[in-house]
């Protein structure tokens, strides 16, 4: 489905019903705004992982300006700030009053964003595996986890950038560095090549964004809003996240101060996929908790 927002053509995906039979009444069930990661995936990276919270909530799946399914447009409007914009652009065309918002990585820049700006308009965020800063997702500061939690291979693929430099292809990195992404023993190789055959990735936006906005402080700092946040917020990570790690999670933590912090045991990236049986409840006590 596309929505018409501030001039471009968004795509969205809607999963679960908004109101479901219960007795004698129609049972309302609060709508989640699901925002992808990347910058420069789009929304397929969460199927199916995500779809058991369609239980518990309608979830809208968007893809960004000129990612995923959603229309290609002059690079130079992709930002953290515009896609804000239009996914509140996004909640008006559809005639919503209050959401949740869930972002994991780079969709938790954007969910950050979202509760700085739009506070009024949510019931509760949902943070996952993401970092508040530039400062946070530094190369070399990746680097060391990919040395503390890695093994030789994976340090000289992730520091020689091979994929970029064709020295391995894409499956080849995903079956090297793809355990890196999953908690202990979690990893299943067909299906994150699968998932990433499905999806779509804008490799300009990706350059124009990480060389651009996501590498400085002056441009990618939330801290400084998040404490003027008063929201309920849930912030969730892997105690192994070599990208955005511990550490970062922690930043958003103590910025927010109505906040709780979830932190995965032998856990990575990937925590929906991984550890549905311990996410997926933390979620739903959460929503149940904030959905008035």
């Amino acid at each position: 489905m596309y929505a018409n927002v501030n001039g471009v053509k968004l795509f969205f995906d809607v999963e679960g019903l908004q109101f479901v039979p219960d007795g004698q009444e129609m049972k309302e069930k609060p709508v989640c705004f699901v925002l992808h990661g990347g910058p420069g995936g789009d929304h397929t990276h969460f199927m199916p992982a995500l779809s058991p919270l369609a239980e518990i909530m309608q979830l809208v799946y968007i893809d960004d300006r000129s990612c995923g399914r959603s229309e290609r447009v002059d690079i130079n409007t992709s930002s953290i700030k515009q896609n804000v914009d239009d996914i509140e652009a996004l909640r008006e065309y559809l005639g919503l009053d209050k959401i949740f918002i869930l972002g994991q990585s780079y969709g938790g820049f954007k969910a950050q964003k979202y509760i700085i700006d739009y506070p009024e308009h949510l019931y509760g965020a949902i943070l996952a595996c993401t970092s508040p800063n530039a400062d946070d997702i530094d190369n070399a500061r990746i680097a060391e986890h990919v040395k503390e939690y890695g093994n030789e291979e994976q340090y000289r693929i992730w520091t020689s950038n091979a994929v970029a430099t064709g020295e391995v292809t894409f499956s080849e990195y995903m079956e090297i560095m793809g355990p890196l992404y999953h908690g202990k023993d979690k990893f299943d190789l067909k299906e994150a090549i699968d998932s990433n055959m499905r999806g779509i990735k804008t490799d300009e936006v990706v350059q124009h964004q990480m060389l651009g906005e996501l590498a400085s402080m002056e441009s990618f700092n939330m801290i400084p809003g998040l404490k003027e946040v008063d929201l309920p917020c849930l912030i969730m990570c892997g105690e192994r996240d070599f990208i955005t790690d511990y550490e970062a999670n922690k930043d958003i933590h103590e910025a927010i101060r109505n906040s709780e912090f979830h932190v995965l045991k032998d856990a990575s990236h990937e925590i929906f996929a991984d550890y549905p049986e311990i996410v997926f409840p933390i979620i739903e006590e959460f929503v149940n908790k904030n959905f008035k």
